[in-house]
């Protein structure tokens, strides 16, 4: 896609994550009826992830009939394949219908519509859109990130840019997860943890991936990490930092990969800061 092309392309994408949310608004209107199904490991899906996702499929499918799809509640069960599909495609998309499916259910107003475009498996294009505050994140390749809120004013563009960040850790807002491994590794894992987290000024989990990472890129927040993701919970927001100027790595400290299993945000020199601790042993 050239340039012009990815302009296009994510006008499109932000009517369709628009359009997803006002299905999302609607079932948690009735979110007490909504039928919840336990994924075991994979989390939770409801009636709400179903319907958003089927409506993006078809509008996306419309759009662009050539290229790949990986959604979160479609993906193809032998999920190595999927994924070697989606790098292997010359364009793919990674979607997340209900990013936050925890929070939806239990009435928390903090979720998002995640979706994104991949060109050999990098992302290129990414909208990240929470409908119960109306802003959204977007950001394409070499275009930059920023920021529109639909609940405000539509119209004006908050372009999303980071500075170096010499912040103490006393000055900082984290959005760190514990990793949860049900291996012997898990107190030395949580240690890792403490050690982020002792000495800052707060700490916030959110429950949505890619909004904590479009938080770092507005930020919000100083810093965000996890362990054990899914493409599609950082595929949209992993663009939109890294077109933000956010440092955006795996906890090893290698280039971001949308389909690593971990992720590092932050601007630098924070981030080496956080990278440092973590890589301890």
């Amino acid at each position: 896609m050239n340039t012009d092309e990815l302009k296009k392309g994510l006008k499109v994408v932000q009517d369709i994550a628009f359009e997803a949310g006002e299905i999302l608004l609607k079932y948690q209107k009735k979110r007490h009826d909504l039928k919840v199904e336990d994924k075991g490991v994979n989390g939770i899906a409801s009636e709400a992830d179903i319907e958003s996702e089927k409506f993006i499929l078809a509008e996306l499918k419309n759009h662009f009939p050539e290229h790949f799809y990986l959604s979160e509640e479609d993906y193809n069960v032998d999920e190595e394949n999927s994924y070697k599909a989606a790098i292997d495609a010359e364009y793919s998309w990674v979607i997340d219908p209900l990013d936050g499916t925890n929070n939806f259910v239990n009435g928390i107003p903090i979720y998002a519509v995640s979706i994104a475009l991949l060109k050999k498996g990098k992302p290129i294009l990414g909208v990240v859109y929470n409908p119960t505050s109306g802003e959204c994140f977007y950001g394409a390749k070499d275009l930059g990130a920023h920021l529109i809120d639909f609940r405000i004013n539509p119209f004006k563009v908050y372009d999303l840019k980071a500075g170096i960040n010499n912040k103490e850790m006393k000055e900082c807002i984290f959005s760190p997860a514990p990793v949860y491994d049900n291996s012997s590794k898990f107190e030395q894992q949580l240690s890792v943890f403490r050690k982020n987290i002792v000495g800052a000024r707060a700490v916030r989990r959110l429950g949505s991936a890619a909004l904590e990472l479009c938080y770092v890129a507005s930020g919000n927040f100083d810093g965000y990490w996890e362990k054990h993701l899914k493409p599609w919970d950082v595929a949209a927001a992993g663009l939109i930092c890294l077109e933000a100027s956010i440092v955006v790595t795996n906890f090893d400290g290698q280039e971001y990969n949308t389909f690593d299993e971990s992720i590092i945000a932050a601007a630098n020199p924070l981030h080496s800061k956080i990278l440092g601790k973590i890589a301890q042993k």
